[in-house]
């Protein structure tokens, strides 16, 4: 059983407290420290850094050799991989957002820290989460908006309907589970990411379980900076 430590720190700015008004201006900043396995991790880095792009995303310490690439939904393909040199950086500087899901293949076993600001759509004093919705159909590698564990709908904006299925993959032993939504149930457990991982997504109709290979991401920690540390426990939605 994995346990998962969840603290972010909230910088206010213009804060404004009264009797009558509790209105603020906040940026909830943090950092997660995250194991990759060595072999495949599907990943998300649920945190916006100054510009988002791999060189700046990944710190010290990535392997010579590890390996990025996306997946592209409108292909149903992954775009080219982006190789790191210790001397040179990434080959390519693919930019990574928030609820962006990513491939990353490490020739080695080797932790990373990710650093930034949470998507500023997130509201800690609401109670729930409201996430965007994911449009289009097919496979997606995605991820959580925010660092919590999530569920279907944390992910998509919406309950999951017949023939929608999610593909996990677990990074030690390489190992994928696709969990299919037929009737009410899911055919092999319900779906609830940890922070930071990523899975294919394939909502549609035309399922087909041999069409995506699988990876995931694994051991992590986040820790919070700034004026206020927060603790961040995901609260269930309103019914409708």
């Amino acid at each position: 059983m994995k346990l998962l430590h969840v603290v972010l720190g909230s910088l206010f700015v213009g804060s404004c407290f009264t009797v009558h008004s509790q209105v603020f201006s906040q940026n909830i900043v943090g950092y997660i420290n995250l194991e990759l396995y060595a072999g495949n991790n599907w990943v998300g880095n649920p945190l916006a850094s100054s510009d988002d792009t791999l060189a700046t995303i990944f710190q010290a310490g990535v392997p010579e050799g590890t390996s990025f690439t996306e997946w592209n939904p409108a292909t149903q393909l992954y775009l080219p991989s982006s190789v790191y040199d210790t001397t040179t950086g990434w080959s390519i500087n693919y930019s990574w957002g928030y609820g962006q899901g990513g491939l990353v293949n490490a020739p080695v076993n080797f932790i990373n820290t990710f650093v930034g600001t949470v998507w500023p759509g997130f509201d800690p004093t609401a109670g729930f989460f409201v996430p965007p919705l994911v449009m289009g159909s097919g496979a997606q590698l995605l991820t959580c908006m925010v660092p919590i564990e999530a569920t279907f709908y944390d992910v998509t904006g919406r309950d999951p309907q017949n023939g929608d299925s999610v593909t996990t993959l677990d990074g030690p032993s390489q190992t994928s589970t696709t969990t299919v939504f037929e009737n009410g149930l899911w055919s092999d457990g319900t779906p609830l990411l940890t922070v930071s991982q990523a899975a294919i997504f394939n909502t549609g109709y035309n399922f087909d379980s041999n069409a995506i290979p699988a990876p995931e991401p694994a051991v992590l920690e986040l820790a919070g900076l700034g004026l206020l540390a927060l603790s961040i426990r995901r609260k269930f939605r309103p019914a409708a």
